[in-house]
């Protein structure tokens, strides 16, 4: 598990993430207070507010595990605690605290990047989040709104609308809440073109695990430079013992060679005396 700390953990890709959420949770919020309470719309931004504070919940508990120094954390992050505490809609402004935290930190384009480079899998995890809630929130809303004006409708309350939505994402298809008019019939095709493409991202992220489990660990520029050391220093190793085996290898040819001089000029002196007393007469 990775540590967090400091600016990394504020543009890692959870965080951003939490950075739209705390939008649409904003947007959520304000808009109550233009909706009557008896409104079936009203309940279901309630509930869907109750979900993205689920969301920040799990991401607040997760960096804050993570955090190396987890008293300043809490020191720094203590009004995003207050902010996700559901129910309480009015908290959600403190929300705005993290938001200008962030946007203060979004001023390098190239750092964002960088860190989402970095962490590819923590991204695309986050990307899925997002991707969930804004279906969930917009799909919805919208097909309560739409299907809330024919009478032939069969989706009239936010439980309906959210369980709808998320048996569509899923391409389960029940049949038991279905859209009747024609905008409806769009809106669940959209969303289901969603899910599978969500799903399919779900799909790769889960084969890149199983089939590559290391490669998400990323080396530290620490880690670099003493790998490249020690590659260095067994390189000269190396070097250095080749050297001496070339050295070893000279000095056993010279042996061979004085060993074989000897032996030849004794054999050439022999062969002399021989003749000699050859050509001598009896």
């Amino acid at each position: 598990m990775k540590n967090i700390d400091g600016v990394k953990h504020e543009l890692n890709p959870m965080s951003l993430v939490a950075l739209v959420l705390s939008f649409i949770s904003l947007a959520l919020v304000t808009s109550l207070f233009f909706i009557p309470r008896d409104d079936r719309v009203y309940s279901l931004f309630i509930t869907i507010d109750t979900l993205i504070c689920l969301v920040f919940w799990l991401q607040l508990t997760a960096d804050l595990i993570r955090s190396q120094d987890k008293r300043a954390f809490l020191k720094t992050h203590w009004p995003d605690y207050l902010a996700s505490i559901p129910i309480i809609e009015p908290l959600r402004f403190m929300r705005v605290v993290q938001i200008f935290r962030v946007i203060r930190l979004l001023r390098s384009g190239q750092q964002v990047l960088q860190h989402v480079l970095t962490y590819r899998r923590e991204a695309t995890i986050a990307t899925i989040v997002l991707l969930l809630t804004v279906l969930v929130t917009v799909g919805s809303s919208l097909i309560l709104i739409i299907e809330s004006k024919d009478p032939a409708a069969n989706i009239h309350s936010a439980d309906d609308a959210l369980w709808w939505v998320f048996v569509t994402i899923s391409t389960v298809g029940y049949g038991d809440h279905y859209p009747v008019t024609t905008l409806g019939k769009l809106l669940a095709a959209v969303i289901i073109t969603c899910g599978v493409g969500l799903f399919g991202m779900v799909a790769g992220l889960i084969s890149s695990f199983i089939s590559e489990p290391g490669k998400h660990k990323q080396a530290t520029p620490v880690a670099d430079q003493q790998h490249f050391e020690q590659l260095l220093q067994s390189q000269q190793k190396l070097l250095t013992r080749i050297d001496a085996l070339e050295r070893k290898l000279d000095r056993a040819a010279r042996e061979k060679q004085q060993q074989k001089t000897p032996a030849t000029s004794s054999s050439d002196s022999g062969t002399t005396q021989t003749g000699r007393s050859d050509s001598e007469p009896d």
